[in-house]
């Protein structure tokens, strides 16, 4: 965690304030590297219009398709629980008059 004395919080504030005042809320994040400069005359060569996305869609078309895929793995999704998938059949009623066992098959066993 950082460590903050009280002599170094009032500077703090009034960077802060000052910033704001100014209006510069600009995040600076330098590097110590050359920053590399385009060759003169390279201009613009590659405008974003030459740069078309391969497959691109509208709003309009995408929400249609996202909705329509979602409405059709569920109603597949309950078509097959409803229509496709088998029921089991209830458990047979219990005989009253058959012998219970005298210690249940799964307790354990003190030897």
């Amino acid at each position: 965690l950082y460590q903050f004395s009280l002599q170094a919080m009032p500077a703090m504030l009034r960077r802060c304030v000052a910033t704001r005042a100014s209006g510069a809320m600009v995040r600076f994040c330098g590097t110590s590297l050359r920053v590399p400069k385009a060759p003169p005359g390279s201009g613009d060569v590659f405008h974003a219009q030459m740069m078309l996305p391969k497959y691109s869609l509208t709003n309009e078309k995408w929400f249609f398709l996202f909705f329509m895929c979602n409405l059709g793995a569920y109603s597949g999704h309950y078509f097959y629980l409803h229509f496709l998938m088998p029921a089991n059949p209830p458990n047979p009623p219990r005989d009253p008059d058959q012998v219970r066992p005298e210690k249940h098959m799964h307790a354990v066993d003190d030897d």
